[in-house]
């Protein structure tokens, strides 16, 4: 997570707003600077092409000048690093610099571990490291898939064996699983209608205590009401990003940042809205 937020910095400092403001001239930064830099990434996120409709919506276009003050001077807690808002501010810390999201300057591999540039012995070691990570994953995946099955009872059943049980990742799986379990709708894995696929994984950030891992994915769910009538199709392929920390000498996912997790949150929303409004007839 370090080399992350130190690759946004140097591309936040090279920036062409930065470069031709009044902060180029300043050595020493202090509060002033700070706000300076506020508006200025508020002004710019708010013109970008990337923050355009549901997406501004969702990110908000405004980052605090304490904010940046903790990111720049490394003032950031371990428990804030994967946090769902502080995830929010580094996606919009990566559109501001030019790319269309965090995943998006993750995939470009501008951050580069300083362990894995060194022996092979390391490379060995990160690879076989990456393989445990990519079990976990697919292991979380398939529980959350288990799941969806149990619907419209909500039941994250072992989750918390992949999970951590006080991490955000569990309750927004909650609050999603309790969305569609109040529609009434079931999944439908008749002839394999419901399914998903894991591919590419790698290795983004690797410390003793936290490792950033993307996969790409293919989730395909098809759900249906009571009567087994069709009700709602969520289909994506996107790279996902898990924020996977090690306590107590085991490894377990935090967080994970997924472009398109609004997406099934609006549709069940707005279905949910449709069915409050639909006057139950005869």
């Amino acid at each position: 997570m370090e080399n992350i937020i130190e690759e946004l910095k140097i591309g936040i400092l090279n920036a062409p707003p930065v470069l031709n403001s009044s902060l180029v001239s300043v050595k020493n930064w202090k509060r002033a600077q700070y706000i300076i830099l506020s508006e200025i990434i508020s002004e710019n996120l708010s013109k970008s092409v990337f923050m355009q409709g549901s997406r501004k919506h969702e990110l908000g276009t405004t980052i605090s000048s304490t904010t940046l003050h903790r990111i720049f001077t490394n003032d950031y807690s371990n428990s804030e690093n994967s946090d769902l808002r502080f995830l929010k501010t580094l996606d919009k810390l990566a559109i501001f610099i030019g790319y269309t999201s965090l995943n998006h300057f993750l995939s470009k591999e501008v951050v580069v571990n300083e362990m894995e540039m060194n022996a092979a012995s390391v490379t060995v070691k990160n690879e076989e490291m990456l393989l445990g990570f990519e079990k976990l994953i697919t292991n979380y995946c398939q529980e959350e898939f288990n799941s969806l099955l149990k619907l419209p009872e909500v039941d994250l059943g072992n989750l918390s064996h992949f999970i951590f049980e006080d991490g955000p990742l569990t309750q927004r799986i909650h609050d999603l699983i309790s969305q569609i379990a109040q529609l009434g709708y079931q999944l439908n894995t008749l002839n394999n209608r419901s399914n998903f696929e894991l591919y590419d994984f790698k290795i983004c950030s690797l410390n003793d205590t936290l490792a950033v891992i993307t996969a790409q994915e293919f989730w395909n769910l098809d759900f249906r009401d009571d009567d087994g009538n069709f009700r709602n199709a969520y289909s994506h392929v996107n790279k996902q990003t898990y924020f996977i920390k090690k306590q107590h000498d085991v490894w377990k996912i935090w967080d994970n940042h997924n472009p398109d997790y609004k997406t099934i949150i609006n549709d069940m929303s707005e279905n949910m809205r449709k069915k409050i409004e639909t006057p139950f007839r005869m």
